[in-house]
């Protein structure tokens, strides 16, 4: 090889060397140097909603499947009219009637208060109605409930001479979609018809529990809606044979949490209700503690049942996640009882209990699970005789609340930290709470073959704070 040619490739050698020097000496520079970043924050701008005029809607008048001759055994009917009691913090509040399911007269309504200025009031509304029609009698109240998407309804049965209503009733202007989660002892219940359902503007609508299946001993109905928010509740009537055994609606309970709160339980006439549970037919006559933990883990549950002069009871249990679980509640002197239930999973529940007359008249009532209060609460209380207001504190802090009684009769009350107390209240009085915050409250009727449930709950913000972005 000539020097030329040797000169050559060890100088192209070198080049080439020097360029893989360069290149990595970039590479290396471009891993430690910060490189130039955009970054872009979208314009937002904070908006404070205007708040609508509160609304509260009541279910209206019980129904049965069938008409007057017994007949229609598809389509809902009114049996009588239920009492409505409404009040407001500004005196103003106006009540129409709403379409009622299938054409009837059942008269759902809407009460609504208007606001003064930038001030949203405060609003309350109940229902109770007394029946004594064939196979419909008791006694029946229930709150009347502020629309919204999603409602827990715990109760009710399908087994043979128990029929379960769910009534929807949609305030709104638009057409609401339902979808019902039904969970049972068995498990899920699945079918046609089941989602989908469409509510019109303004109107009821009535789907009976059976049509999906029949022979469940312990549902619980989750509801939901899209569209046009609804307030629902779940109707049970029960026929021992040919006995009826009384009649209530069942207003929707508090949202799945550790902490659950059932106040407001009646227990009347234990001993001659113990006599009647001899009839095989008459096994829920007994009182029980209806349970579920709607996710995937099992439940390990403390139960408390303390009645407000300190006496009670307290287990525990274990339920399994996705089944539906009645605990029988055996041996409670009569009164008035709260149930606290904590457990290491979010569980819903409520209450069922009996009673009966001495004539042998039998009523039912389902106590739902209450939430926790907040801010200022306004209750009306509607016709019904031993109407007792059960506040009942399950944190580990007393709480001092304020009770006025129609504006005037003002006083303070303590609940004990775990513990309970009863307020006697009159029919049409108005209750207005303060200083309740973390306390549950319940509204209780008992009288002799006549007895009722409901919790109190506490109004939602009127509006709060978003953010709109272009």
């Amino acid at each position: 090889m000539t020097e030329r040619s040797v000169a050559s490739t060890t100088g192209r050698i070198i080049v080439g060397v020097v360029g893989i020097a360069v290149g990595a000496a970039v590479v290396a520079a471009a891993t430690v140097l910060p490189l130039p970043s955009l970054e872009t924050t979208p314009a937002g701008q904070v908006v404070t909603p205007v708040p609508l005029d509160p609304q509260r809607v009541c279910a209206g008048s019980v129904l049965r499947l069938s008409d007057a001759e017994g007949q229609q055994a598809t389509t809902a009917s009114a049996v009588g009219e239920a009492r409505i009691a409404t009040s407001s913090s500004t005196g103003s509040e106006s009540a129409e009637a709403l379409a009622g399911a299938d054409g009837s007269s059942s008269s759902p309504q809407l009460v609504t208060a208007g606001l003064e200025g930038d001030e949203v009031p405060l609003i309350a509304a109940s229902q109770s109605q007394s029946v004594a029609s064939d196979e419909l009698v008791g006694f029946a109240s229930s709150s009347c409930a502020e629309p919204s998407s999603s409602t827990w309804l715990v109760g009710g049965s399908t087994e043979t001479g128990r029929v379960s209503l769910i009534t929807l009733v949609n305030p709104s202007d638009v057409n609401a979609t339902v979808d019902l989660g039904i969970t049972a002892e068995t498990g899920r219940v699945q079918g046609p018809g089941i989602e989908g359902i469409v509510v019109g503007p303004r109107s009821q609508r009535v789907v009976p529990l059976s049509g999906f299946e029949t022979g469940l001993l312990s549902p619980v109905v989750h509801v939901t809606s899209r569209g046009g928010q609804i307030v629902a509740t779940l109707q049970e009537s029960i026929v021992r044979t040919l006995d009826p055994g009384g009649v209530d609606v069942i207003s929707g309970g508090a949202a799945p949490s550790r902490t659950t709160v059932v106040p407001g339980i009646i227990v009347r006439g234990g001993e001659t209700l113990e006599t009647a549970l001899a009839d095989p037919d008459a096994g829920d006559l007994q009182s029980a503690l209806r349970l579920l933990a709607p996710g995937d883990s099992p439940a390990r549950v403390s139960i408390s049942l303390a009645a407000d002069d300190g006496t009670g009871t307290t287990f525990d249990t274990r339920i399994e996640s996705g089944l539906v679980t009645d605990v029988p509640v055996d041996g409670l002197a009569d009164g008035l009882y709260t149930a606290t239930i904590t457990s290491d999973v979010p569980v819903v529940a409520a209450v069922r209990t009996s009673a009966l007359s001495a004539d042998g008249a039998v009523d039912l009532s389902w106590a739902s699970s209450a939430p926790a209060l907040s801010g200022e609460t306004l209750v009306s209380v509607p016709d019904g005789d031993g109407a007792r207001l059960t506040l009942a504190n399950p944190t580990d802090v007393p709480v001092t609340a304020t009770v006025a009684i129609d504006g005037d009769d003002e006083r303070e009350v303590e609940v004990p930290a775990g513990a309970n107390l009863a307020v006697r209240v009159s029919s049409g009085d108005s209750v207005r709470l303060s200083g309740a915050d973390g306390l549950r409250a319940a509204m209780s009727f008992s009288a002799d073959g006549a007895v009722a449930a409901w919790p109190v709950v506490s109004p939602l913000p009127a509006s709060s704070p978003v953010t709109v972005y272009p």
